[in-house]
């Protein structure tokens, strides 16, 4: 299990506002403690980034590659932001995302082969769909397009979108179904993810960490190999390392059960 911290978000205010401001110090800051609570990747989100998008999305990149050396997954709708961002990497990111949506296939699909770049896709096209088969359908599509393009499956993550307990606890038994079919769909595998926290999306606050480390297991049980989540939870964090140590990914220590 992958742990991609997804605290370096817009989003967040004292994060937005030092994008706002060029200020590198709250984003180092929090990129040191992510890196430091083990995080596997870094998600730098900075969501439609319509206005002056490639500049920032290119100082987001430089600024956190000063203080981690960890690989970026980025995450903007902008494909010009996008491209910035890639090319500003050490390394080539994962990038956040495309789907079966035409300007996301036109715009954010090529930019993955252009630079041998890792994918993630969204089992989504105008809609998200509620059944596992729906989804498992544009999973194939997303793969298949993405082949065409020279991408091979090893580089391509597909995230079969994470809904709110609260107002969807339907979607869940059909993304640890999807999660399931995946395993199964392609002779070479990809790669999974999702959006961990999205699942909490609504709930008090106090609730929200023990129903993400609820799910992630089940998720883990089922096949998913990564997922984007809070790595300045202590918990979250620990169940990561136990999860990866009792699927033999890591070698068990006491460590892994401790807070730290």
């Amino acid at each position: 299990m992958r742990a991609i911290a997804e605290n370096i978000n817009v989003m967040s205010k004292s994060i937005g506002e030092a994008m706002k401001n060029r200020d590198p110090e709250p984003i180092q800051g929090l990129a040191r403690e992510c890196t430091e609570a083990g995080a596997d990747l870094l998600d730098v989100n900075l969501g439609p980034a319509r206005k002056g998008g490639a500049e920032l999305m290119d100082w987001m990149v430089r600024t956190i590659q000063e203080v981690s050396d960890l690989q970026l997954c980025l995450d903007t709708s902008n494909h010009e932001a996008m491209e910035a961002g890639i090319k500003a990497c050490s390394r080539p990111p994962l990038i956040n995302s495309f789907s079966a949506q035409p300007d996301k296939m036109e715009n954010i699909l090529p930019l993955a082969a252009k630079y041998d770049c890792e994918i993630i896709g969204l089992t989504m096209s105008t809609h998200i769909p509620k059944d596992a088969n729906e989804r498992l359908g544009i999973a194939y599509e997303l793969v298949m397009a993405a082949n065409e393009m020279g991408i091979p499956n090893s580089r391509i993550w597909i995230d079969p979108i994470v809904m709110p307990i609260g107002v969807a606890q339907d979607h869940a038994v059909p993304v640890m179904e999807v999660v399931k079919g995946l395993s199964e769909l392609f002779e070479e595998p990809v790669q999974m993810t999702c959006g961990l926290s999205n699942v909490s999306n609504g709930a008090l606050d106090e609730l929200r960490s023990c129903i993400e480390r609820t799910f992630l297991p089940m998720l883990a049980a089922n096949g998913m190999t990564s997922a984007i989540l809070n790595a300045k939870d202590p918990e979250m964090m620990r169940t990561v390392r136990l999860i990866n140590a009792l699927t033999e990914q890591s070698l068990y220590s006491v460590s892994d059960a401790e807070l730290r």
